[in-house]
């Protein structure tokens, strides 16, 4: 029997709608994962199978056939983990043949034990399923509030595949995650430090509300201990607060790369600390250019 479930990959900032196929036949037991799936998405095997047995659900000794289209363009991560256990779970008649999710897609890894474990870049990928039509999103619970941030989506938090089981054969209803904008916007915005927290220093201070009023870079050099970095640290705090636009950008690279920590909007103003010679190699280089 074949069943087709709808799931998301990243390429950079830019998703590609994933088509899971799977395909269970009698022959020689196997289950061989194709449409150009890296190590991590051909592991999903074991992780799939044996959440499946620790939810109650003894699968066949068949031919499992798994096919992530589209086959051109490299799939990877543990981000399918939930989809391809649905996509089973269906083919094999655990799940209900005429449930409807051609609008909905699932993101998430599993666990041996059934769990649905937190992924990175569920914000990007929820951004760009709304460009494919998709309605409905499947996220673990971990990443719904952060999933939520997207408006048009019902974004629904699981915490295990049973959960999934369950609301897919229509005995449990899923609580739909909603994002308060205004609430999370006003409430989130506390930096550790302050500006005001500067002792002395008064022109270069002046120097610095200046740039930041009027949007301007600005290039502090003085001996190591002066005082740079800290002073270049609190920059932030004196910026007015980001724009939702503003947040769902940061949130979206910071998801990316796993360090949205909270799983929420980022209301705070990153700042990065790279090492003083990135700035010494740009002043040789534009003087030499200059």
């Amino acid at each position: 029997m074949l069943s087709v479930v709808k799931s998301i990959a990243l390429q950079g900032l830019n998703g590609i709608l994933v088509r899971i196929e799977i395909d269970i036949s009698s022959g020689l037991p196997s289950w061989d994962t194709i449409g150009l799936a890296d190590v991590s998405v051909k592991e999903s095997k074991e992780r799939v199978r044996t959440s499946i047995k620790n939810c109650g659900i003894n699968l066949l000794s068949r031919k499992y056939v798994i096919n992530l289209s589209p086959a051109n363009i490299r799939k990877q991560g543990s981000i399918f983990d939930l989809a391809i256990a649905v996509g089973i779970l269906q083919a094999s008649g655990e799940i209900g043949e005429n449930i409807k999710i051609d609008d909905t897609i699932f993101i998430g890894e599993l666990s041996l034990d059934g769990n649905v474990e937190s992924v990175n870049g569920v914000l990007p990928m929820c951004i760009e399923a709304l460009k494919y039509g998709i309605k409905k999103v499947i996220v673990p619970k971990k990443n719904s509030l952060e999933a939520s941030c997207v408006e048009g989506l019902k974004v629904f938090g699981v915490s295990s595949l049973q959960e999934v089981i369950n609301y897919l054969n229509g005995k449990l209803e899923l609580k739909e995650e909603k994002f308060d904008e205004e609430k999370i916007l006003k409430s989130s915005n506390n930096y550790d430090i302050d500006f005001n927290e500067v002792k002395g220093q008064k022109a270069t201070k002046r120097a610095l509300e200046i740039a930041v009023a009027g949007n301007h870079n600005a290039l502090m050099i003085g001996n190591p201990g002066c005082g740079k970095t800290m002073m270049a640290k609190r920059i932030v705090t004196i910026l007015p607060d980001m724009s939702f636009e503003e947040s769902l950008e940061v949130t979206k690279i910071y998801s990316i790369v796993g360090k949205n920590n909270n799983n929420s909007l980022m209301t705070i103003r990153p700042f990065r600390s790279p090492h003083h010679t990135i700035s010494a190699t740009s002043m040789i280089g534009r003087r030499n250019s200059s």
